[in-house]
């Protein structure tokens, strides 16, 4: 679905809404704002393939803005998340480091077997001790802008438009509130994050993995 799409489904379930209540311009920025919101909360746009910048000699952090397009988080499922020079890496936490060195951010550098995000960026337990070395980052993304009529909701993925009604649900909430029914506009609030939280557990279905059972 695109934008021009939405925007006369959207009048059409809306009349009150007209476009002296509310120009196509603003209406469009809505869209926009909903395509964003809605895609990032159900981390439904995920890479194919790790996005891959390289390492830094003795540099610990890394920002994920600055060298990956559009990123909104690490993918973090079972068999994703961070690998460095092709080896996967475990998940920690700077409170698990300080539990177990509190001079963790002084320490020789070498190779690194740890990572965690903070804001931005990435951390490792160690800083690298060789430049160059290939860091690969499973990615969610944040929804491509929707700078035409043309231009399709959550990037134009075929699996995501049967979930193009959470683009909706955000917009009746703009509406009311701009009509001055605030009830209404709470209840709108509500249907939609009942069903982005719905969408969520959809899309994450898609990367569900194999269920090994304990043997006896």
């Amino acid at each position: 679905m695109n934008r021009l799409e939405v925007r006369q489904l959207f009048r059409q379930d809306s009349p009150e809404v007209t476009d002296r209540v509310c120009s196509d311009t603003v209406l469009n920025s809505w869209i926009d704002l909903a395509n964003r919101e809605a895609g990032c909360a159900a981390r439904c746009i995920v890479s194919n393939i790790p996005e891959t910048f390289h390492s830094v000699e003795d540099l610990q952090y890394y920002d994920l803005e600055s060298n990956i397009d559009n990123f909104y988080d690490i993918d973090d499922v079972p068999g994703g998340g961070v690998f460095y020079d092709d080896s996967p890496l475990t998940k920690t936490s700077p409170a698990e480091m300080n539990y177990k060195s509190s001079q963790w951010k002084s320490k020789d550098s070498g190779t690194p077997k740890k990572w965690w995000r903070r804001g931005k960026f990435l951390w490792f337990d160690y800083a690298p001790d060789t430049g160059d070395l290939d860091i690969e980052v499973d990615c969610v993304y944040i929804p491509s802008d929707l700078s035409t009529d043309a231009s399709e909701i959550f990037n134009g993925l075929g699996h995501l438009q049967p979930y193009s009604e959470a683009i909706s649900k955000f917009l009746q909430i703009k509406a009311k509130e701009l009509l001055g029914k605030y009830n209404e506009a709470t209840q709108a609030m509500q249907h939609y994050q009942k069903y982005v939280a719905w969408m969520k557990a959809q899309v994450a279905g898609y990367s569900q993995t194999a269920i090994y059972m304990r043997p006896k």
